[in-house]
């Protein structure tokens, strides 16, 4: 099966060079463009009381630049490379993110090589980021901003955009399994996504996939049985945008067979004690609607959604203390129990500069069986809610500053399990240039 998904790779790749079309020529260069930030950070209670842990406070920045080099032909190259990623000396918190780091502060995250042999198909190949989803990044439900390496192709016409797909993840050398890396044995993930514009205003689309994982399950060890789940199955979202007036909705509804659970946030189903920790041995299933109505500047929104069988969405998705994958999130959405959630979301752009965004939400969770999911140090969440806000300030166009508050206020499926309330804040100043 992999051989054939290799073949379809290379087919993939050069499908486009019988094409007697070729794409426009271009004046040939470089580019570059970027982005930087600087965030304050402040975290209450974060660990819900459950360890002792009380205030902590860090600054980090990041800085950004991304390459585009083109071709007379029209052919390019990709890279964003991140010039520093720090925590300023602050060991007391960032530890376990720094360790994951390797001490670099300089890497390349994004490189990528794109072909367009006509002015309808393009062929990528490299280590890319795709977003295949409905809106912003906190309202992507399944596939937001995730980093991959492989091969895609970008199909088009005026109305209809197409994304063939054959991608891996190296992860034999990172095994315990000493047959894992004798055999090289990766994950593939092959599928596609389709984007349609069903008229001005109505935008729909889904995305079908299979991922392969040919690791070893499990091998005896000296200290004992270490657990290699086998990550492999079918997934699959639709989703739809669109407004009518004032009125605006948006909507996803995300898939993952059993195995999968937890797949979209690189997680494992086990803990190497080769049970399932995710929820459930069932394909899981979550989605959201997410109706707005504008009133000149006032937009008012309505999140309501559930995550079941073990089904966690991408982690970006949610709103500031729940979810989102800000400094300040304090639990993810669909984390230790089937989730169901309302939140309602209120913008105001008060002027041209100056735009207030607030959250009011509430989640019941129904604790799976085995408790702790993913984390089995985090406790299994009964309710929340969290009331939050933002607000964003535009200095100058192209340098913005950030403020972001939120309350959490938690209650736990086990009585004698801690329920303190968690409190976040940060400051951010970001530059594009």
């Amino acid at each position: 099966m992999k051989k054939v998904l290799v073949a379809g790779a290379a087919l993939l790749l050069a499908g486009g060079i019988a094409s007697t079309a070729s794409a426009a020529a271009v004046e040939p260069g470089v580019k570059i463009t970027g982005d930087a930030r600087a965030r304050l950070v402040y975290r209450d209670s974060f660990d819900f009381g459950q360890k002792g842990e009380s205030e902590a406070t860090n600054l980090d920045h990041r800085i950004r630049f991304n390459v585009v080099g083109t071709a007379a032909g029209g052919a390019y190259v990709k890279s964003r490379i991140r010039v520093a990623d720090t925590y300023a000396n602050d060991f007391d918190t960032d530890l376990g993110e720094r360790a994951s780091l390797g001490g670099d502060n300089i890497w390349v995250d994004v490189a990528v090589l794109g072909v367009p042999f006509n002015d309808q198909f393009t062929t990528e190949v490299g280590k890319y980021r795709v977003t295949y989803g409905p809106g912003a990044t906190s309202t992507n439900f399944f596939y937001d901003d995730v980093s991959l390496a492989g091969l895609r192709g970008i199909v088009k016409t005026d109305t209809v955009e197409f994304n063939p797909f054959v991608e891996w993840m190296d992860e034999a050398q990172a095994s315990a399994i000493g047959e894992d890396k004798r055999e090289d044995n990766d994950e593939m993930r092959f599928g596609g996504h389709l984007k349609a514009k069903v008229n001005e205003d109505w935008t729909i689309g889904g995305m079908l996939g299979y991922q392969m994982d040919d690791r070893v399950e499990k091998e005896e060890l000296v200290d004992g049985l270490t657990y290699n789940e086998q990550n492999d199955g079918l997934f699959a979202s639709v989703y739809t945008k669109g407004k009518s007036g004032a009125m605006g909705f948006q909507a996803e509804l995300g898939y993952t067979e059993s195995n999968l659970n937890g797949f979209n946030n690189w997680r494992e189903d086990d803990n190497g004690d080769g049970k399932d920790n995710i929820g459930s041995e069932d394909d899981g299933i979550g989605g959201y609607i997410m109706p707005s109505y504008t009133m000149d500047a006032l937009t008012l929104a309505l999140n309501v959604g559930f995550t079941q069988d073990g089904f966690l969405p991408d982690r970006a998705f949610g709103f500031i203390m729940i979810g989102t994958e800000e400094p300040i999130s304090a639990v993810k959405v669909g984390d230790t129990g089937d989730w169901m959630w309302g939140g309602l979301v209120a913008m105001y752009q008060v002027s041209e500069s100056l735009k207030l965004t607030g959250n009011l939400a509430y989640v019941s969770v129904d604790a799976w069986d085995k408790g702790g999911g993913p984390l089995t140090s985090t406790p299994a969440l009964d309710d929340a809610m969290e009331i939050s806000g933002k607000l964003q300030y535009t200095i100058s166009k192209g340098a913005d500053f950030y403020w972001l508050a939120g309350y959490l206020a938690p209650s736990f499926e086990d009585d004698e399990v801690e329920d303190d309330g968690a409190f976040g804040t940060y400051a951010k100043f970001e530059l594009k240039f």
